[in-house]
């Protein structure tokens, strides 16, 4: 479907004229999404299409990734997780609307939320939200 929205796009660009279609970019390159804390990593093998981070709030910074993934919901929010509780994080939301998944959890500063849902041909679209404490 992405590819004939694509090509529907930049015709309708160069209906616009030829500046439009020239600055249409139809392939934008990988985001990279560094510095993420262990207890919430990018999801391994996920196309990442969104990645922000920085300040939330004095003495502390967050973040969101959102990713496109081959996996479904379910795998996806069991590495999160165990992840979570590998570090020691206390699980708050864990819902299943539908087979679309969502779960949190927390200590003190440090946060993780996951939420996944399914792709209609298969896989899953997930953002990934997190906090902590500011380093330093």
């Amino acid at each position: 479907m992405k590819p004939l929205f694509t090509a529907a796009a930049l015709l309708a660009l160069a209906a616009c004229g030829p500046k439009a279609a020239q600055q249409a970019k139809p392939a934008a390159a990988p985001i990279a999404c560094a510095g993420l804390p262990a207890y919430a990593p990018v999801y391994p093998g996920a196309k990442v299409t969104l990645c922000t981070q920085g300040d939330s709030t004095p003495g502390k910074i967050g973040g969101a990734v959102g990713f496109t993934s081959p996996d479904a919901p379910d795998t996806i929010v069991a590495l999160y997780k165990d992840g979570a509780a590998a570090a020691g994080l206390r699980p708050g939301l864990d819902l299943d609307q539908g087979g679309s998944k969502v779960f949190s959890a927390q200590d003190g500063d440090r946060t993780v939320r996951i939420q996944a849902l399914p792709e209609a041909n298969g896989g899953s679209t997930a953002i990934l939200t997190w906090g902590a404490a500011k380093p330093g």
